[in-house]
C-alpha cells in the first residue's frame, strides 16, 4: 500500500511540475476544483512556516519509526491499510522535502490539487494521509460495534 501511494504521488507530482503553469495560475476543472502548482515549505495546514529543516527531520524520524513499529506488529487488514496509506503519504511528502530544491531537507512539497478558490492545496500523499485517518476511525468504530455486539450476546469480546 505504501509503495503504491509513493509511486502514484511522485508520478503525479512529476506530471504537475511539467504540465501545470509554473507561475501558479489555476487550471479550472469543475465546480470550484482546479489544478494549481504550489510549493509548500510549511508543515501540515501551513503551520511551522520557516522551519523546513525541522519539518524534514521530523518527517524522516516519524517514517522510520513507523516502519520499525509496523515490522514488529501483527496487523489486521484495516490497520495495515491505514498504516500503509499513512506511511506512503509521509514518504511521498518526505521525498519532496529531502530531494527537491532549494536543497536537502529544505525542499518544498509539490501540491497541485486545489479543491476551492479560497486557498489550500494538496497532493496524493496528503489525500493518503487523510484517508488513513478515515480508515482508522472507521476500523475503530467497527471494532467498538463488534465488541458491544459480542457483550450483548454474552460472548467474549472479539479482538
Amino acid at each position: 500500500m505504501a509503495a503504491a501511494v509513493v509511486v502514484a504521488d511522485q508520478l503525479a507530482k512529476q506530471l504537475a511540475t511539467h504540465l501545470l503553469p509554473a507561475d501558479g495560475a489555476p487550471v479550472h476543472l469543475f465546480a470550484g476544483v482546479h489544478l494549481q502548482l504550489f510549493r509548500n515549505f510549511a508543515g501540515p495546514g501551513g503551520h511551522w512556516a520557516g522551519h523546513t529543516v525541522l519539518i524534514s527531520i521530523f518527517t524522516v524520524v516519524a517514517a522510520l519509526g513507523l516502519v520499525a513499529a509496523i515490522a514488529r506488529m501483527r496487523l489486521d487488514r484495516t490497520t495495515a491499510v491505514a498504516l500503509g496509506l499513512f506511511l506512503g503519504g509521509a514518504i511521498g511528502n518526505g521525498l519532496d522535502r529531502l530531494l527537491r530544491g532549494p536543497g536537502p531537507l529544505r525542499g518544498g512539497v509539490v501540491d497541485w490539487l486545489a479543491p476551492s478558490a479560497h486557498g489550500g492545496s494538496m497532493n496524493i500523499a496528503d489525500l493518503a494521509l487523510n484517508a488513513a485517518v478515515v480508515v482508522m476511525i472507521a476500523g475503530l468504530l467497527l471494532s467498538m460495534r463488534s465488541s458491544r455486539a459480542d457483550r450483548a450476546a454474552g460472548g467474549a469480546p472479539s479482538r
